[in-house]
């Protein structure tokens, strides 16, 4: 048994790395080219390809709630380094991830990162986080981009939902988007980097409805953030009913 995981294992790497030789040269020229309207799709098919040859299945519910062309910051609940990969496959839009500023120093990675206009933030630094927040809302403001927030920080395998932060809040204030929550949730083996048993037990996104904040100030982002975590809570219980 231990045999066919190392083999698996190495079928899934050199899947990922032909993927990746393959569209990313496109990827990085229509994303250098068309810098405010990136070729989403591209990544949602390496997604796609590297899911389907790790034999990774995954359950989508509640993409009705989204409206066709509208924008939206997206909260979720962060369980697995493949959770941006399911969430690309799942949203099915172009969309930017709020991400870590120590990811921008990740050799490649982080350069395309950049390059695919995702958002790096500065965590230990409040005001520059803020100053971030503003200057990017302005951009995001002009494109059709959706935003994709962790709000835990980063991912934990442990089934437990922490606190979120605060930022999906300010963005979606600052932006004037709708907060829609997403779960993702799964009784699969995801403790390795390497999923496994989700035949039985595929991923779960589970899209909940989205919130405005119109009304909201400032001063009110704890409390809405609060909510949508208690939102993403009550989308996990009724997973598993």
């Amino acid at each position: 048994m231990k045999g066919l995981n190392i083999i698996r294992s190495i079928w899934i790497v050199i899947n990922m790395i032909v993927a990746f030789i393959i569209l990313a040269p496109i990827d990085v020229l229509f994303s250098i080219i068309l810098q405010n309207r990136r070729p989403w799709f591209l990544t949602w098919l390496w997604s796609k390809w590297v899911f389907t040859i790790s034999g990774i299945h995954y359950e989508l519910d509640g993409y009705e709630n989204l409206t066709p062309g509208e924008s939206y910051v997206f909260m979720s609940n962060h369980t697995h380094e493949a959770d941006i990969a399911l969430l690309y496959m799942a949203l099915k839009r172009d969309i930017v991830f709020v991400i870590k500023e120590e990811f921008r120093k990740v050799p490649f990675a982080g350069w395309y990162a950049a390059l695919k206009g995702h958002i790096f933030i500065d965590r230990s630094n409040s005001t520059k986080a803020q100053l971030t927040l503003r200057r990017i809302s302005k951009k995001i403001k002009t494109q059709t981009s959706s935003l994709v927030i962790f709000p835990e920080g980063t991912y934990f395998k442990d089934g437990q939902v922490r606190p979120f932060r605060p930022g999906g809040a300010i963005l979606a204030m600052y932006t004037e988007m709708k907060i829609v929550p997403i779960a993702i949730c799964s009784q699969a083996n995801i403790e390795k980097i390497f999923i496994t048993g989700t035949r039985k037990n595929p991923l779960k996104v589970i899209i909940g409805k989205p919130y405005s904040i119109t009304k909201k100030t400032y001063k009110d982002r704890y409390e809405i953030s609060d909510k949508i975590r208690t939102e993403v809570l009550d989308l996990l219980d009724g997973s598993y009913e």
